[in-house]
């Protein structure tokens, strides 16, 4: 067994402890969602902050240690240790895992990497080997454990690419999300770049095949890379020396173990003839095995030999799931048998759980699907849970392998009509548009974006009352926008558009441009379809606003943002044109063309000045000024930052003013005049500190220390960069990093 995370540890210290979240929180006057960001892996801990928790839960200096050697080593780089927890009750396979212990060895010896292919049928427990056998090892590791679910075989046909699992893997290692590279063989070089001279743990689970892998393989000597897939994949044996290791069904004595393990020595021992007949009939296979033993333990009961009977006369109706040489590897049989035990009601909720398109589930949003309220829908994922149905990961979070996914949705298929899957999808994604609204004007409430009209009345989505809140609520369900945003696509539903359109101000916060692009990609393809031009026009805007911040892809950008426009206009909305217009200039300020970029801006002002938006116009002044100082229109300049000063104070809208501050400093910036810089961003400090934005602060001490720093002032530049790390740290952006190797450096 591997060394546990800081997250883990905390979590089982405060629980032995007696302490919730909250009351750690209190405890140690940090914020409840940074802790739980921290004990769930999503950021490292501080030393300030373990020692505190050593201090308070008497862990003698294990915390501390730990979170030492959570630090950035000397590249400045984080260790992620994303290994998901290795299960307790594995068995057997030790003939593989020596093999595997064995290649290690040799590959240690010669001093070169090694990538390693598992593949084998599906439930064979091939994830689970993997994860068990890398937490053996995974102390040898300087450059951490990266882990990532690529869904290969997901029934939507969306697997995750190479190109956003690059992302993940850099943006754990601790690099900044301006600084990773839009292309996908640029990122990958980057990655290998980054795991030479840092031997690296990488699990790849779940692959679709050899393509799918091939720009995450690294080459560096020590690091090893692990995948898992259905298929076998010759190709990386002969392209990438990738040793093969097929995982069939358990031997009989394993299969023996495992139902012992899970029933108890006496109950298999008693009916030993009926418990090789259960194996055989399960096709040895580990998943199936744990689903029927799993069932037996909840019914102390019932006869192992009842069992085996059930299985005998089950058809064999998931052919996806059996082989094709080997008749007895009928994962649906097994899959009925459990399914037959549901009582109606707790059956035709597992049906539907099979519509949602990701992995892990809340409970609030499983109610959503199942037109239930969160805790009448953990009564029944907890049901599912005890028959080995789901699994529990987290506070009202669940887990299912994709097998039952698959066997869930095709008997919704098969039973429910369309009518009651519609309405189900109807639901979930509604409850998702409804929530993101709620959360994202929780984030930003001074930043004016069109509301949705009231949700259905079988649709209650969450309420925020801090900021903190919903941005942790986004963050933990990230990896599920896509999905969802695809689901209403298939179905048709407005949510399609409506989610990513009010995820912007999560977006602008956290900068994730996998996410940002592909679920505004999705959106804009399903608005397009349903003819709705408002949508077109929100994500065209959006996404050109992706294109310009992400990538700097300005030719793309200015494609998509004309778009917009040129949508607006037909809709008659000037309030549309006015921000898009607002957007063109931005992308040719980017382009340092303040000549297109000034006419740009004062159209749009005109715009916000006829639809009475004051906040549009505040931040069109700003950018007016900016553009008039670099044009060398000094008063004009001045002219447009009084104005918008004015405005943003009638307005008491502290945040804008901040912003407006910090680019005016922009403009003393680039024509050199530091010391008016400075004073500029201590403005938009002061007013971004009584507005609660914390990362805008940190920007503006960001920019501070580099003015300092041409200006020959080294002592106070270190001390405005240790304060913007300490923001940056403790809101888990991944600019940390760009911060902490200027103070290293």
């Amino acid at each position: 067994m591997g060394p546990q995370s800081f997250g883990t540890v905390l979590r089982a210290r405060r629980g032995a402890a007696g302490l919730s979240l909250r009351g750690l929180a209190k405890a140690l006057a940090y914020s409840p969602g940074w802790i739980s960001r921290i004990e769930t892996g999503k950021v490292a801990p501080t030393l300030d902050f373990a020692s505190r928790c050593d201090a308070l839960l008497g862990a003698a200096g294990e915390l501390v240690a730990l979170a030492q050697a959570a630090q950035p080593d000397a590249h400045g780089l984080l260790r992620p240790a994303q290994l998901p927890p290795d299960t307790g009750k594995f068995v057997g396979r030790h003939q593989v895992l020596d093999n595997l212990n064995a290649l290690l060895a040799a590959a240690e010896q010669a001093g070169t990497a090694l990538t390693l292919a598992i593949d084998g049928p599906a439930g064979a427990g091939k994830s689970a080997l993997a994860v068990h056998w890398a937490h053996t090892i995974a102390d040898q590791f300087p450059g951490g454990v990266l882990f990532v679910d690529l869904q290969g075989y997901t029934p939507d046909g969306h697997p995750v690419g190479a190109a956003r699992a690059l992302e993940r893997f850099l943006l754990s290692a601790g690099l900044a999300a301006e600084t990773i590279p839009p292309d996908v063989s640029e990122r990958a070089a980057r990655f290998r770049t980054l795991a030479s001279g840092r031997p690296t743990l990488i699990i790849l689970d779940n692959a679709a095949d050899s393509q799918h892998v091939k720009p995450l393989l690294v080459s560096a000597p020590g690091s090893v890379t692990v995948i898992t897939s259905r298929r076998r994949l010759t190709g990386l044996a002969a392209t990438a020396g990738a040793h093969r290791i097929t995982v069939g069904p358990l031997s009989p004595d394993e299969s023996a173990t495992l139902l012992r393990t899970v029933l108890g020595t006496d109950r298999v021992a008693a009916e030993l003839t009926a418990a090789r007949a259960l194996a055989d009939r399960c096709g040895h296979l580990p998943l199936a095995l744990r689903i029927v033993a799993e069932r037996l333990a909840t019914h102390s009961y019932r006869r192992i030999s009842e069992a085996a009977a059930d299985l005998a006369h089950a058809s064999a109706r998931l052919d996806a799931l059996t082989d094709a040489d080997d008749p007895h590897l009928a994962m649906r049989a097994v899959l009925a048998c459990s399914y037959r035990e549901l009582p109606p009601a707790t059956a035709s909720e597992f049906r539907l759980l099979g519509l949602y398109p990701g992995t892990t589930i809340s409970a609030a949003a499983a109610g959503a699907l199942l037109a239930r309220t969160a805790i009448q829908a953990r009564h029944c994922l907890d049901d599912l849970v005890a028959l080995h149905l789901l699994e529990e990961t987290g506070p009202d979070l669940y887990r299912r392998h994709d097998l039952l996914r698959d066997y869930a949705a095709e008997r919704s298929a098969e039973i429910d009509s369309d009518a009651d899957r519609s309405a189900a999808a109807r639901r979930l994604t509604s409850w998702y548009a409804h929530t993101i609204d709620h959360a994202c004007w929780t984030l930003a409430p001074n930043r004016p974006i069109d509301r949705l009209a009231e949700p259905p009345a079988d649709v209650h989505p969450l309420d925020f009352s801090t900021a903190d809140a919903a941005g942790e609520w986004c963050d933990a369900e990230a990896d599920s926008f896509v999905p969802v945003i695809r689901l209403a696509a298939r179905h048709e539903l407005p949510a399609a558009w409506e989610i990513p359109a009010r995820l912007w101000n999560w977006l602008l916060l956290r900068k994730p441009w996998g996410i940002w692009i592909d679920s505004h990609e999705a959106g804009l393809t399903a608005a397009t379809a349903a003819g709705d031009t408002a949508g077109q026009a929100w994500l065209s805007m959006n996404l050109g606003e992706a294109y310009r911040q992400g990538p700097g892809d300005t030719d793309r950008a200015r494609d998509l943002l004309q778009q917009s426009v040129d949508l607006r206009r037909r809709l008659g909305d000037l309030h549309g044109q006015a921000w898009a217009g607002t957007c063109l200039g931005f992308t040719a300020a980017d382009e340092d063309d303040p000549d297109h970029a000034l006419p740009e801006f004062e159209r749009a002002l005109r715009l916000f000045e006829e639809t009475g938006d004051r906040h549009g116009q505040a931040v069109v002044l700003a950018c007016l000024a900016e553009a008039h100082a670099l044009l060398g229109h000094r008063d004009l300049a001045q002219q447009s930052f009084d104005a918008g000063l004015h405005l943003t104070r009638a307005l008491r809208d502290d945040y804008a003013e901040g912003a407006l501050w910090a680019r005016r400093a922009g403009a003393h910036h680039q024509l050199g005049e530091y010391a008016d810089a400075i004073g500029c961003l201590d403005s938009s400090i002061s007013s971004r500190r009584t507005a609660g934005d914390d990362w805008g602060v940190a920007d503006a001490l960001d920019r501070r220390a580099e003015a300092l720093v041409l200006l020959g002032r080294p002592d106070e530049a270190q001390q405005s960069w240790e304060e913007a790390l300490e923001l940056f740290d403790r809101l888990a952006d991944p600019r940390a990093t760009v911060v902490r190797e200027r103070l290293t450096g």
